[in-house]
Order: C-alpha cells, then structure tokens, then sequence
C-alpha cells in the first residue's frame, strides 16, 4: 500500500509540474480525472471516466473541459477509437511506452507491448527517417481487429 502511495504522489507531482508550467492549476477535478485514468489501467472514454468517479464530484461538462486541457499539458494523451468516442489514458512518459490493440466494432482498446527486439527494430527505422531529415516525434501501433464480445456477435450473426 506505501508503494502506491508513493507512485501516486510522484504520480500527482509530475501532472502539477506539466499543468502549471502550461500556465494552468492542478484542480481537483484535474486530480480525479488522473487518479481514475492511472487506476483504470486501460483507455477510457470520457462517459466511463464519469462512471469511474465513486464520489460523483465531477460534473460532465468538467471532464471534458478538464480532459482537453490535461492533453494539452500532456499529462493525459486521446486515442481515436474507431466508431466509438475517443479514449484517455495517461501520456505514455508517464505511464510507459506500449501499443494499443483496437476493436473496429465498439471501439474497446486494450494495450500491450512488443518484445524488444521489435522495438529496437522500429527504432532503428525512426534514426533512418532521420538521417533522411525528417522529424521523428516517437511511434505508435495500433492493431484493429474485434474484441472476444464483438467476435461472439459476428460468428452469432453467421451461425442464425
């Protein structure tokens, strides 16, 4: 239980730092949002943040205010989901580099990682772009497919 507490509070530290030097103040309602999206431990559309929030102290058009400007303090980064809403998650230089795989049907995310042979390969490609003079910022792979329900749903929709 220390640990987490000790995680949480360089957790809360680092996401102040990032707010304030974007010339904003860590809310409450900016503490929540992040406390939910780390305890997640997936992407969450901003409907499923509100249903996360135990206390209800969070009002709907607070989230997606708040959302926003987390992003662009880069504490929190949003993922396109397919037909779905997008999705939130804590940056990945707070959180860790990973991969998402994605369902093309309810637009559900789950991450994952790729063994590190695989990621020193993409970054062997990223140092060639760049040699080419490009700007590289970083990489992300996202893998569609259909998640175990929505599968279900099409071999059910076969097999009638």
């Amino acid at each position: 239980m220390a640990i987490e507490k000790k995680i949480s509070n360089e957790l809360h530290l680092l996401a102040a730092r990032r707010l304030r030097a974007a010339g904003m103040r860590y809310s409450k309602s900016r503490k929540t949002i992040v406390e939910i999206l780390a305890s997640a431990g997936r992407p969450l559309t901003l409907d499923e943040v509100l249903a996360f929030n135990s206390d209800d102290n969070l009002a709907q058009s607070s989230v997606y205010r708040n959302s926003t400007e987390l992003v662009d303090a880069g504490v929190v980064k949003c993922l396109a989901s397919g037909k779905d809403h997008n999705r939130f998650e804590l940056d990945d230089s707070i959180i860790g580099h990973h991969h998402h795989f994605v369902c093309l049907d309810c637009g559900e995310i789950e991450d994952f990682e790729v063994p590190e042979y695989f990621e020193k390969e993409i970054l062997r490609l990223e140092a060639e772009l760049v040699e080419k003079g490009l700007s590289v910022e970083g990489h992300t792979l996202d893998i569609q497919g259909r998640c175990p329900k929505c599968s279900k749903t099409i071999v059910g929709n076969f097999v009638s």
